[in-house]
């Protein structure tokens, strides 16, 4: 009741010609059944497409204010780059235009749910955090890559609604004074001087009337995860004029001491004042935030901030955080400090004191890649106790994940160096170094080296699922196949099966016939793999590559048996189009098996033809003819008494003319 009384009121205040559209039919095709919301700029409507008979949102500008040129080329440049973006996270423009009253429109996709700000108030969990701003972020990425800078993120501009499975779905809304960067918006938004935006949220070089690019959003989206994991927004006043001044000069305040290290150093870097020292694209953000749920899921990594010693909580604005400084603690000391040195020259020098609890220590729980603590003994044959390698300290590994996060690939790399000097061979320095050259361009195939390392120091790695996921990763990407289908079969074991399933399975780029059978003997190896391998697709394939194997005729041969086990018509055109391999004097033994192929070869197609459907589509293989081998009979040439199949015809469906055939549809 008291919702519909607001708007109520808001109707009775509309302009007459905005209340005059609910009920009507503009454009011939838009019926307006309601009012959602009204602005200071106009409203919106709950609309109906009676073409496509599906409910939109309409946004009609107040008649007085489209009139304004600056106002309505505003709206006109808010419709053009909005339509430009087709993402899930960013809500669809689906038409824009004037109507017979002179007032301008955009119709929208509609959705259910409420803006961001409904979640707003109070702390969130950092992870819930950073999944709600991935979302936000691959919103942005989308819009980045089209040109588009949003240039007011905020609450109010982030919807909160769900899909058709119920999964909740952020969309960004609101492109209306966003920049397209190409040149094609009004020159007049992105002159020096002139600031647009949302005070509490805009970057420090919007709140100075500087020319802004995609970093300018990725300050506001800094705001809101401080917002979220804090429950109130860095920097607040009731003065707009203020709001504008502590964008520009001031520091934000400490997040609370549950929010993790890495989720702060996200935090940190976005509110950087400087852009460049900030994260340099949405892309590189969202692998940051990716990667951080990951490790934050891995209780290895669970760390504590501490007051320092002066009793007070660093900061989160400092722009860079320079390398760990590793002090090794006196043997009575009861905790272990690590001293993190904060290069900051606006704000000066402040120290972190990064804290392992004392409990931790005294009672150290082993896992599965760390399962001895510095300086343990383990017993070896012949009842002699030796010294087990020594390994790093946890907190050591958690920097130099910290160091990663931030996009400090250099510092990582150095604090990398020094302690793998230290630790040889360590399985989790080989797995961060891997982590790391991964990020390095043209370094892939070094990273994949560095994980199969990894695994031969700690087998135990792969039932990690942070770093099995990584290792995935790399196993897919095209360029590194063969080096991967190596790692694959010789070190991960059971863990490889997935993998090779998908490489054995491949229709469009399949492997060469040696190692695809490489890949098939080691998925026998558990019975269960069976049922997931596409054997139409093994039987075609060891047909059609036979001739790239050593012993090509016993690869033909055992083709051949593998079909009759299974007679299936669909394989007739490929034997007809596939002769017996021509054998090499080299290979005599081989030579030998060609010989009674022929007549076998003859002798399936007879029987698959007798398999042929009355009305089976005639099946065209797109291959080059190749000369039958030496001896042997015409491929059309069935043994007497078979059923031979209907000579095929040329289909018209290739042709031009066929797109006219309904059949060809």
């Amino acid at each position: 009741m008291l919702l519909a009384g607001v708007m109520s009121a808001a109707t009775a205040k509309l302009h007459q010609d905005l209340r005059d559209l609910v009920g009507h039919t503009f454009e011939g095709r838009y019926r307006m059944d309601a009012l959602l919301g009204v602005g200071g700029m106009g409203a919106v409507f709950k609309g109906h497409h009676l073409g496509l008979h599906r409910d939109v949102a309409i946004k009609v500008l107040h008649p007085s204010i489209g009139r304004d040129p600056e106002i309505s080329s505003r709206f006109d440049r808010e419709a053009q780059s909005a339509s430009r973006l087709d993402n899930p996270n960013c809500v669809a423009v689906m038409d824009y235009g004037t109507t017979e009253q002179g007032m301008k429109f955009m119709v929208m996709q509609l959705l259910e749910g409420g803006e961001l700000t409904r979640l707003l108030g109070r702390p969130l969990p950092a992870v819930r955090v950073l999944q709600l701003t991935a979302q936000i972020v691959r919103g942005l990425e989308h819009a980045h890559s089209q040109g588009v800078v949003h240039r007011d993120i905020k609450p109010e501009n982030v919807f909160v609604t769900r899909d058709h499975d119920g999964k909740e779905v952020l969309k960004l809304v609101d492109f209306g004074i966003a920049k397209i960067v190409d040149g094609q918006g009004d020159g007049r938004s992105t002159r020096a001087g002139l600031v647009f935006g949302t005070p509490a949220y805009m970057s420090p070089e919007q709140a100075a009337g500087g020319a802004v690019d995609e970093r300018a959003d990725l300050y506001s989206v800094g705001i809101l995860m401080y917002e979220m994991l804090s429950g109130h927004a860095p920097f607040q006043s009731d003065e707009p004029a203020t709001l504008v001044r502590m964008q520009i000069t001031a520091d934000a305040g400490p997040l609370p001491s549950d929010v993790p290290p890495m989720v702060a150093a996200i935090v940190q870097r976005l509110l950087a004042k400087s852009r460049e020292d900030r994260f340099q694209s949405a892309k590189e953000l969202r692998e940051t935030i990716e990667t951080t749920v990951a490790i934050l899921g891995s209780d290895s990594h669970s760390m504590e901030i501490r007051l320092n010693a002066s009793g007070e909580t660093p900061s989160v604005s400092a722009p860079r955080v320079d390398p760990l400084v590793v002090t090794r603690p006196p043997v009575r000391a009861p905790k272990r400090r690590f001293i993190v040195g904060l290069g900051a020259a606006a704000i000066g020098l402040t120290t972190l004191w990064l804290m392992v609890p004392a409990e931790e220590q005294s009672a150290p729980q082993p896992s599965s890649t760390e399962e001895a603590a510095e300086g343990s003994v383990a017993p070896v044959a012949g009842d002699v106790l030796a010294p087990e390698p020594p390994r790093p300290d946890a907190s050591l590994l958690a920097e130099i994940d910290r160091l990663l996060v931030l996009g400090a690939y250099d510092d990582a790399d150095k604090l990398l160096a020094s302690a793998r000097d230290r630790f040889t061979k360590d399985a989790q320095l080989l797995w961060r170094h891997g982590r790391l050259l991964g990020k390095r361009k043209g370094k892939k195939a070094q990273a994949l080296v560095a994980y199969a390392d990894a695994i031969e120091g700690d087998p135990k790695l792969l039932d990690d699922k942070d770093f099995y996921a990584e290792l995935y990763e790399l196993l897919r990407n095209p360029t590194l196949r063969d080096d991967a289908l190596d790692v694959a079969l010789h070190q991960m074991g059971r863990y490889g099966h997935t993998f090779l399933l998908e490489l054995v399975n491949n229709e469009k780029k399949p492997l060469a016939y040696d190692d695809r059978h490489r890949a098939l003997d080691e998925l026998a190896r558990d019975p269960d793999n069976q049922a997931m391998i596409n054997h139409r697709l093994r039987r075609e394939l060891d047909l059609k590559q036979s001739k790239q194997s050593l012993t090509a005729c016993k690869a033909y041969a055992d083709a051949l048996t593998s079909i009759a086990s299974q007679p299936d018509y669909y394989f007739y055109p490929l034997i007809d189009k596939t002769p017996v391999p021509t054998p090499t004097a080299a290979n005599r033994e081989d030579a030998e098996v060609c010989a009674p192929l022929e007549p076998r070869r003859q002798e399936l197609m007879a029987q698959l033809a007798a398999l042929r459907p009355d009305d089976a589509d005639v099946v065209v293989i797109e291959e080059d003819d190749q000369p039958a081998a030496a001896g042997a009979a015409p491929s059309d040439a069935a043994p007497a008494g078979a059923k031979k199949p209907a000579p095929k015809k040329k289909s018209e469906c290739g042709k031009l003319r066929g797109i006219f055939k309904k059949k060809c549809w």
